[in-house]
């Protein structure tokens, strides 16, 4: 008698399928550092870019022009602070927004079961989304630190669906063994038997 085997689990998560979301998490979360940081960000892109630029042309007074362009830096950072943090503070919030979007589309298409693998993990996920796009908080990495944790959950439950599954398979292994043993017997003993009985007939 045959026994219906359970299929395995399916698209087991590992730390290495996770990875390539997470490093996209991670970009969209250092972008928006940049903005939300960027009346700090800003003047010293602008500096780096203003004495790179003018090196070239300037040629030996290098370091002249060093300390002009971050003296100019510093100005643009002082008088332009409420533009430039306003600005900033619109950016990171654009792109926090397209972030968690572009992540959730992801895993929407490739893996969709991280969200049946966390039961809370739709609270946490908005819950996140919500301390992201406060202007204060925004600096804080919550997109890395959200899809790690919903990877986290989803990789211990596939290892317990695993282990589950393992053990289920060899209670079957096991059962299908000893009904081939009984079989092999009763096989044996039908044969000793007929010879028994053929003996007697002779």
């Amino acid at each position: 008698m045959s026994q219906k085997r359970n299929s395995a689990p399916i698209g087991r998560m590992t730390w290495g399928r996770a990875l390539p979301v997470l490093i996209v998490c991670a970009v969209f979360d250092a972008l928006r550092l940049l903005f939300g940081m960027f009346w700090f960000f800003g003047p010293a892109l602008a500096a780096l870019y203003c004495t790179s630029t003018a090196g070239g042309w300037v040629g030996s007074l290098g370091g002249l022009t060093a300390t002009a362009c971050t003296a100019g830096a510093a100005a643009l950072g002082f008088y332009g602070f409420a533009l430039s943090a306003t600005f900033g503070t619109v950016m990171a919030m654009a792109v926090g927004l397209f972030g968690w979007g572009t992540v959730t589309l992801i895993l929407a298409i490739t893996n969709p079961r991280i969200w049946k693998s966390n039961v809370r993990g739709w609270i946490w996920s908005v819950f996140a989304l919500g301390i992201s796009e406060v202007p204060l908080l925004g600096t804080i990495p919550m997109l890395t630190i959200t899809h790690w944790r919903l990877y986290m959950g989803q990789i211990k439950t596939d290892k317990t669906a695993l282990k589950q599954y393992r053990k289920e398979q060899d209670k079957i292994t096991a059962s299908v063994q000893m009904q081939e043993q009984n079989r092999q017997t009763a096989e044996l003993m039908q044969t000793r038997a007929a010879q028994l009985a053929q003996n007697d007939i002779y």
